[in-house]
């Protein structure tokens, strides 16, 4: 069948005789399906204040309401969500052929999708873990001649042998350290050093050879690149890869500064023309090699590139792939949508179901780089308090008083394309919703909710505008307060 639009999208899908379930930690994670899948549901854990406005497009089964009680567990995953006597009686209730949307899969979960007689909608876990490793990574930009960045991976002990004056010689006098045995991302695992302060600071952190919970037995250092910070996202269909254009992302936003780790993610921003034509055209060229090196490995479907632009040179270098579906996912989507383009994780599930479809990837590729408006912020549990108390705050379009920094609620749709001015801003997947209950503070970075915006909320050096500030202030503000 060949797909020209969304209705062509809904027949074949129509067509397939399965039974689909998107599965996350938060339900909006896996909402987009809602658009082309009929029936469609969801299966999550977080007990959120966007539930009731979710459940108006699609059924929602959540754990931690089933359960009564928040789940704190450190690691959480869709394994432990699917493997809980809760969840699989909820799946044994919905027709079969069950097919499960994932955010990525994982070894333990494919044996029990495997007893369960669950198609799982994700690559390999072997191949994503391989593929997702620091070290392949280092491999793969040396097979493909790309931009590479001075440094290498060292056994932690490194770290203690050599001093920060021994390292700058090397790299310069700023470098970036992560730990490739931290396979959660975000930031997760990575410090920026500008000093040998903060060197033998982040020494003294792994003297215990842990962190977040993780054994820590080999660490990765390379330059640090002024720049901008940018990502692409691609698909790898059976035709070819389909690639979005070069977007910008937020990292280290304020509210993140108590956080002891570097390089956090915080969102995306399209419109505010922050690369030339030239970088544009150089990232993608890029992208599609890797395309081509992961797609010889078998990958197919989603995955990100992100990339830094030297602030001095404008020289982009690529840093990191993320072989999942990506932060960016569902907000880029909807987005799309508001332009009458098909999504990527159509094409996504397709190629991980093996399902025969054709398209016209030239002119899916023309689109996908044409610019696009608007921002997305994910925003974290405050750090620094022994317990916080949530006040709950309902989902929807907010509207900010720019001259009291006050913001009064609106409506309680959260579609992008419904936003008026600059003023309106849309609260969404999140905030949790724990009654009476209260949340641990701790540096998981655990996300609080996403903000989205209909304008460019931050300019090309990654400032949030005078709006944003005061939107992000009045959220915080709001939706704590101290026990």
């Amino acid at each position: 069948m060949f797909l020209r639009n969304l209705e062509d999208v809904r027949a074949l899908f129509s067509s397939l005789g399965r039974t689909f379930a998107g599965t996350g930690i938060t339900a909006y994670s896996r909402i987009l399906p809602v658009h082309f899948i009929h029936p469609y549901h969801i299966i999550c854990l977080r007990r959120t204040c966007d539930l009731p406005t979710l459940r108006k497009d699609t059924p929602v089964f959540c754990l931690e309401e089933e359960l009564g009680r928040p789940v704190w567990q450190e690691g959480y995953n869709s394994f432990d969500l699917l493997a809980d006597p809760s969840t699989q009686q909820f799946l044994r209730s919905l027709p079969g052929p069950k097919c499960l949307f994932l955010y990525q899969s994982y070894p333990q979960l494919e044996t029990l999708a495997g007893k369960k007689g669950w198609e799982l909608v994700a690559n390999p876990a072997a191949l994503r873990l391989n593929v997702s490793s620091r070290a392949f990574f280092q491999n793969m930009v040396h097979r493909l001649n790309l931009p590479d960045l001075p440094g290498g991976i060292y056994p932690l002990k490194e770290l203690y042998r050599q001093d920060y004056e021994q390292w700058a010689a090397k790299l310069g006098p700023k470098f970036v350290i992560q730990l490739p045995d931290i396979r959660q991302g975000g930031g997760r695992g990575t410090f920026f050093i500008r000093s040998s302060f903060e060197y033998e600071t982040l020494r003294q952190r792994l003297k215990g050879k842990t962190w977040r919970g993780v054994r820590i037995k080999t660490i990765s250092l390379h330059r640090l690149v002024e720049g901008t910070p940018a990502s692409i996202a691609v698909c790898l269909t059976r035709k070819g890869p389909l690639l979005t254009g070069l977007q910008m992302q937020l990292i280290d936003l304020p509210y993140c500064r108590d956080f002891p780790e570097n390089g956090i993610f915080c969102g995306h921003v399209w419109g505010n023309k922050s690369f030339p034509s030239q970088v544009i055209r150089e990232a993608r060229a890029q992208a599609e090699r890797i395309a081509g090196y992961l797609g010889s490995m078998g990958y197919r479907g989603i995955f990100g590139v992100d990339f830094v632009v030297e602030n001095r040179s404008s020289r982009i270098y690529p840093i990191e792939i993320n072989p999942r579906l990506t932060g960016v996912f569902p907000v880029l989507s909807l987005f799309h949508l508001q332009k009458g383009l098909i999504p990527m994780e159509v094409f996504h599930i397709l190629e991980l179901l093996n399902s025969p479809y054709d398209a016209d990837l030239r002119s899916l590729n023309e689109q996908y780089g044409q610019d696009l408006t608007g921002t997305h912020l994910l925003l974290f549990y405050p750090s620094g308090t022994k317990t916080l108390k949530p006040v709950k705050l309902e989902a929807g379009i907010y509207q900010l008083d720019p001259e009291s920094g006050t913001c009064f609620f609106v409506t309680k749709e959260i579609n992008p394309i419904l936003l008026q001015s600059n003023q309106q801003f849309i609260i969404v997947d999140g905030p949790p919703d724990v009654g009476d209950g209260d949340l641990p503070a701790d540096e998981s970075l655990r996300r609080l909710c996403r903000i989205l915006f209909r304008f460019p909320a931050a300019d090309h050096g990654g400032n949030l505008s005078s709006h944003a500030r005061q939107i992000v202030d009045w959220v915080y503000s709001r939706v704590f307060r101290k026990a």
